[in-house]
């Protein structure tokens, strides 16, 4: 993992809005056996200082990975990943064939 203490990280997991997760525990929460969900609620629902956190948690290139299979994302998402990941719009999974595939609205 990108952060070295793993612990350390766990007392700041409170720091994760509470609406990100609000349909589970947060103290339950496998941060590593559940990294998709985490990242794709935090990109979908979270604050940036949320994003910072993960991003501190999992490191910059694992992230990028696992945006890159996530299924669909607002147009908004789409383009902040894109961007913010420098990755290719056809690497991303939600992009077929030439068409963004945007799931959610804002």
């Amino acid at each position: 993992l990108a952060y070295s203490n793993k612990r350390l990280f766990m007392n700041f997991s409170h720091k994760i809005s509470t609406h990100v997760v609000w349909d589970i525990e947060k103290a339950k929460v496998d941060w590593d056996k559940n990294k998709l969900f985490i990242v794709e609620r935090v990109i979908e629902r979270g604050t940036f200082e949320n994003f910072k956190y993960i991003e501190r948690y999992y490191g910059k290139n694992i992230m990028g990975n696992i945006v890159k299979k996530l299924p669909c994302l607002t147009a908004k998402d789409i383009a902040f990943v894109h961007t913010y990941f420098n990755i290719p719009l056809i690497e991303l999974k939600c992009y077929k064939e030439g068409i963004l595939k945007v799931c959610r609205t804002v």
